[in-house]
């Protein structure tokens, strides 16, 4: 067995190796490997104005008052695209570096002024002008058959934003998924900013606190709105608070809403199970990385779709990791749980993409940061499509928590052999892709 999965057939694709030096040369992250061009669009859309949670939180305009308030919704579009033929496929990664930097900085509790200064510079030399390779405010595709796109709505983690998973959510993209990365305005972003329908702003900074609930109204927001787009109806962008056309008549009946996939890493893992088990929701499936199962403890839900969790080495080995185990039997749906060897927590976001190699083995990671992607993107796909025996195969059995170092980077992923392919006799039949249920083969064991 290899290190790195080898993708089953032409649509799998494997994604190319890591350079080095990271993004520090060329100034932008891995070309996407799917068959399709990736289309990027921010998109902030007002909602009915609530209150969310039971602490004490200052507002400089309306004085003190309880939770969080939701206003609008922002996410990032990432869909199949037709480009202009001149169109250049860069969207900067960070469009606002020094509002960024700034929360980095106050998530770190770096107060001095001399070495807050020291990692404005050298984050400034990582960062600044980094770009993704998505085509900006590119026209839809039209999917094959005018069929709609299937959907995933992505839960980025504590002190990430909507973009710093570009790479994953561009893969995908990239495979014929749109997909809606949510800019959460729960207080666990480094900086975000809110702009109303008159055209107001107001600056969301990161905050200790965060809040579960919070996380499911704004996914609950962004299903709402992307039904509306589906709509063809006209929508603001968050550049100016215009009113605009949504692309006309390319965005109508183009999305499967009824049938959304919800992802999420650490943070965003722990709100795409909870809304797994939320009857607002009804998703297609769930799938989660290292998700913060402390924030659902205890944890009382039941979940009737197919979860899938893929995890690093460092999360396998903790108690987090032990409360996922935990909830699988109230995975009704079936469940497979990943993990992938020299991995770390959050190397399922661009970060270590970005940053030269050397500096990432500083940091604990092991294995290339493109194993970690391309073994998360071939999982997600086989998932998705119904065909993950394949990916489970080439996988190492293991069962339970495993001690660090458990991997060099020598070995493939390895998968909780007790709880993989288990269902409820009510959901075995089932099978994840098409709208029919149909029987599956009774002849060696089942995908989910």
């Amino acid at each position: 067995m290899t290190a790195n999965l080898v993708p089953h057939d032409s649509d799998v694709k494997a994604i190319k190796a890591h350079n080095p030096c990271g993004a520090l040369l060329t100034r932008t992250l891995p070309s996407y490997s799917g068959s399709y061009s990736v289309g990027a669009r921010d998109v902030e859309f007002p909602v009915e104005t609530r209150l969310i949670g039971s602490f004490a939180l200052a507002d400089p305009i309306k004085g003190t008052r309880v939770g969080f308030e939701l206003n609008t919704v922002l996410y990032t579009l990432f869909y199949p695209c037709k480009p202009a033929h001149d169109q250049a496929s860069k969207v900067m990664w960070f469009p606002k570096l020094a509002q960024t930097v700034a929360g980095f900085l106050r998530m770190a509790h770096i107060t001095n002024w001399f070495y807050n200064s020291i990692a404005r510079f050298f984050a400034g030399i990582a960062i600044r002008g980094t770009t993704f390779p998505a085509f900006k405010d590119a026209p839809l595709l039209r999917a094959p058959e005018n069929q709609p796109w299937p959907v995933i709505v992505f839960s980025h983690g504590v002190g990430c934003s909507r973009l710093m998973y570009s790479a994953f959510c561009g893969e995908m993209a990239s495979r014929g998924y749109v997909v809606a990365a949510v800019e959460h305005r729960d207080g666990s972003s480094p900086w975000s900013i809110i702009t109303f329908p008159d055209g107001t702003t107001k600056e969301m900074e990161f905050m200790r606190y965060t809040d579960v609930n919070m996380r499911l109204a704004e996914i609950d927001g962004v299903i709402e709105t992307l039904k509306l787009i589906t709509g063809s109806i006209k929508i603001r962008d968050n550049h100016g608070g215009i009113m605009e056309d949504f692309r006309g008549k390319d965005w109508e009946g183009s999305l499967d809403t009824d049938r959304v996939i919800l992802a999420g890493h650490s943070l965003g893992g722990t709100a795409v199970i909870s809304a797994g088990a939320d009857p607002r929701f009804k998703p297609r499936a769930v799938i989660a990385t290292d998700p913060a199962m402390q924030r659902l403890d205890p944890w009382e839900g039941t979940i009737h779709c197919p979860v899938l969790s893929v995890n690093s080495e460092e999360f396998t080995d903790s108690d987090d990791f032990d409360r996922l185990l935990d909830a699988v039997p109230t995975f009704k749906g079936g469940s497979t749980v990943f993990s992938i060897p020299g991995s770390t927590h959050p190397s399922f976001s661009d970060v270590f993409l970005i940053l030269p190699g050397l500096i990432n083995r500083k940091t604990g990671l092991t294995c290339s940061p493109l194993k970690v992607l391309s073994n998360t993107i071939i999982a997600c796909e086989t998932f998705l499509e119904g065909t993950l025996q394949y990916v489970v195969d080439q996988c190492k059995v293991v069962s339970g928590r495993q001690s660090r170092p458990f991997s060099d980077d020598r070995g493939p992923m390895w998968v909780q052999g007790d709880v993989v392919n288990k269902q409820d006799d009510e959901d075995q039949d089932r099978k994840l892709m098409g709208d029919v249920s149909v029987e599956l083969a009774q002849d060696g064991p089942q995908v989910f």
